[in-house]
């Protein structure tokens, strides 16, 4: 375990419930299990998932075939990992990521099977908000499921509520400046770039000028999103990963890839950089408390949400 008590040159000083519960980012080697998730859970996914959306056009059967391909090679992976690390994926709630990874595809995948028919005729506003309610639900069981396993994990949250709530009232608000802008910067240069918004973007914003819509929306975006991706993206790919700087490339391209994924257009890519960047190298800064990440994540999206919102009006 990292020694707390050398605080590196990036770290900030490290709160009260940091010091008596620190994040461990040397859970696991890197050499041992590090690289089976790298390769299992984003380098080989990420791959699969760009070849065939390319070589295929895009497709309905790519997107799918890329999908299952991604299930196989994820969950073999995972069974390497967990046997690598016994009891310290739940000890750590590091297998948040895992939850995140499955679940919501699964319910989503679910309810594709026995509603899937019955959206053809609907309006495009009302497909949007069945799929953001779909994803709400599967969210949400992911984030039950993780306090299941690792309550550890919303006891060291709540604790920093209260016994370190001046430092959030400090670090959040910068920290969500400095994100949005790092965002900004990036989403420019990718509109230099390629120009227009991406899939998954557009699909988020169809139907935004309904209030209704819109209500949904920002549940799902504010409340429920940050709190599992930043368990998943953060937490749980800096425990795997065995060394934080690596961690830190890995959390920056799967929190950007996962967004473009969905769609294949991963010419969008860099749009995402900025905030996935931001947010990871707070974790770092924070000592690998979620609790600041969460937070500035959900200041981010609620940012964007009203920024959006008053466009459209």
């Amino acid at each position: 375990m990292d020694n707390y008590q050398k605080r590196a040159w990036y770290q900030v000083k490290p709160g009260l419930v940091d010091q008596a519960s620190p994040f461990d980012f040397k859970l696991v080697s890197l050499k041992s299990v590090g690289y089976i998730f790298i390769l299992t859970a984003i380098i080989g996914p990420f791959l699969i998932n760009i070849l065939l959306n390319y070589l295929f056009d895009h497709t309905t059967t790519a997107q799918l075939g890329a999908l299952i391909l991604s299930w196989v090679i994820s969950g073999v992976g995972s069974y390497f990992v967990f046997s690598r690390t016994n009891d310290k994926m739940f000890r750590s709630g590091a297998i948040a990521f895992y939850l995140f990874y499955f679940v919501p595809a699964i319910v989503t995948l679910i309810f594709s099977l026995i509603i899937g028919s019955f959206l053809n005729n609907l309006s495009t506003e009302i497909k949007g908000l069945i799929n953001i309610i779909v994803g709400m639900i599967g969210n949400a069981i992911a984030i039950g499921l993780t306090y299941y396993f690792c309550p550890q994990l919303f006891k060291k949250i709540k604790l920093t509520f209260k016994k370190d709530y001046w430092r959030v009232l400090i670090i959040v608000p910068i920290a969500i400046i400095a994100a949005f802008a790092l965002n900004y910067l990036f989403g420019f240069i990718q509109g230099k770039i390629t120009g227009g918004t991406s899939n998954n973007q557009e699909s988020l914003v169809n139907g935004i000028d309904k209030w209704w819509y819109a209500l949904a929306l920002a549940i799902y975006t504010i409340l429920l999103a940050p709190v599992i991706e930043e368990f998943a993206c953060r937490h749980g790919i800096f425990s795997l990963v065995g060394d934080r700087w690596v961690a830190l490339a890995c959390s920056t391209i799967y929190f950007a890839g996962m967004h473009v994924s969905t769609g294949g257009d991963w010419e969008h890519i860099i749009g995402y950089l900025g905030g996935a960047l931001a947010l990871g190298s707070l974790f770092m800064i924070t000592w690998g408390n979620v609790t600041y990440t969460i937070l500035t994540h959900a200041g981010m999206n609620l940012i964007s949400f009203i920024l959006i919102v008053n466009h459209v009006n």
